[in-house]
C-alpha cells in the first residue's frame, strides 16, 4: 500500500477525495511532531490536539460515505479544526512546539479548512437545488 506522500495528485477526483487527503496527511504529519513535543505536554495539549485531528478523519470519512447528515458532519469537522487550530497556537504560545512545527501545522490546517469549506459549500448548492 502506497503511504500518503506517495499517492498519486487526487485533484481530479472531486472535493471529498481531495479533502480526505489532506486531513490524512495532516494527521500523519501532526501525530510524528507531537511525540516530539515535551513529556508534560503530552498528556494534556498533545492528546486533546491528536484526538482531534483523529476525529476529523473519521467523521470526514463518515460524511463521504453516509449522505444523511453530511453538512452536519463537514460542519462538526470546520469546528473540531478551529479547535485545533487554538491549540497550536497555545503550543507555540507555551513553547510546547517550536516555530516551524507551528507554521507547518497552520497551513496544513489552513489547506484543510479552505478545500473542506469548498465541499461545504457544493453540498449546500446540492441541497438548495434539491
Amino acid at each position: 500500500m502506497n503511504s500518503p506522500s506517495r499517492r498519486p495528485a487526487a485533484r481530479g477526483a472531486g472535493t471529498e477525495l481531495v479533502v480526505l487527503q489532506l486531513a490524512e496527511e495532516l494527521a500523519a504529519w501532526l501525530l510524528t511532531r507531537t511525540m516530539r513535543w515535551p513529556k508534560h505536554a503530552r498528556l494534556s495539549m498533545t492528546s486533546r490536539l491528536e484526538s482531534l485531528v483523529l476525529d476529523v478523519v473519521e467523521e470526514l470519512v463518515q460524511a463521504r460515505y453516509a449522505p444523511a447528515g453530511r453538512l452536519e458532519r463537514l460542519d462538526h469537522v470546520n469546528l473540531a479544526l478551529e479547535r485545533a487550530r487554538y491549540l497550536v497556537r497555545l503550543a507555540r504560545t507555551t513553547n510546547v512546539c517550536s516555530r516551524a512545527h507551528h507554521e507547518g501545522a497552520m497551513r496544513r490546517l489552513d489547506e484543510l479548512g479552505r478545500t473542506l469549506h469548498g465541499w461545504r459549500a457544493s453540498v449546500r448548492a446540492r441541497k438548495k437545488l434539491a
